[in-house]
Parts: C-alpha cells; sequence; structure tokens
C-alpha cells in the first residue's frame, strides 16, 4: 500500500512540513515512487518503510474510509460453506427451483426482521470491504469494526 506524503503530514510522529518529511524518508531510506497519474510531482511512499505507529493509524484511517463511503451497488461475493445435511441441501435446492416460493417466504417477513437481515448485509459488507486491504485479515477487519 503507498501513501501520499501530502497525507502523511497530519501524524504527530511525523515533521509538519513536507520538506522535513521528505528529508527524513530520504534519511531512513524509505521506498518511494512517484504518484502514477497524476500531474506534477506528487511522492508516495511504502508504509511499510513508516514507523509502526504512523502505518496502523494509516491503516485505520483508510478503514474508516472505506466504512464511510457508500456501498457499492454491487453483491458480495458468494461464500459458501463446506458441507451441509441432506435436508437443508434440498430446502436451498427447492428454493432455487423456485423463484415464487422464495419470494413468498421473503414476502412473509416482518419489517423487524427485514430490518436485522439488512444491518447483517451491511456489517457483513463492511467486514469484507476492510479485509479487503493490506494488512487486514477478516479476524482483524472484524476487530477493527468491533472496536470502532
Amino acid at each position: 500500500m503507498w501513501v501520499a506524503m501530502t497525507e502523511l503530514i497530519s501524524f504527530s510522529d511525523l515533521p509538519s512540513s513536507l520538506a522535513g518529511l521528505h528529508k527524513k524518508a530520504k534519511r531512513e531510506a524509505w521506498k518511494t515512487r512517484l504518484k502514477p497519474g497524476v500531474k506534477g510531482k506528487v511522492l508516495e511512499c511504502e508504509i511499510g518503510a513508516l514507523p509502526l505507529t504512523v502505518q496502523q493509524a494509516v491503516r485505520e484511517r483508510y478503514a474508516l474510509q472505506l466504512m464511510t463511503q457508500k456501498a457499492d451497488e454491487s453483491p458480495a461475493p458468494v461464500v459458501t460453506k463446506a458441507r451441509r445435511s441432506p435436508a437443508v441441501v434440498d430446502a436451498v435446492e427447492a428454493y432455487r427451483g423456485s423463484p415464487q416460493l422464495m419470494l413468498e417466504r421473503l414476502n412473509a417477513l416482518t419489517e423487524n426482521q427485514r430490518q436485522v437481515a439488512d444491518a447483517r448485509i451491511a456489517i457483513v459488507s463492511e467486514v469484507l470491504k476492510v479485509a479487503q486491504q493490506p494488512g487486514f485479515s477478516c479476524a482483524k477487519a472484524i476487530r477493527f469494526i468491533v472496536d470502532n
């Protein structure tokens, strides 16, 4: 993960000026590059080169940004479980084979059940978004969301 030097100025563990930050990066041999696709010179540094406290703060800030963004309209990837009992498989296959049966079951839900289902889907969606970022496993993403 690459972070623009201009974003790092706001961290208290680093110099507060861009020139001071560039000097520190050069002195400590941080891995840097010019930000691709941007007019002018915007220098980025690899997050692994930063002090651990700054790395953690950058990851938290990025994860919070992801959580505040509007959710994508694309469906979350389907995660399948290992094996199911035959009775459960038969019920699932029945729903897949008959969309009308599925609609009847969905229409039978109360408003409270719908709200609970929507909330659960939103939480899972956020966990999956955070877990896709470098440095976050699913377990870390869950802990991060629960703690914040």
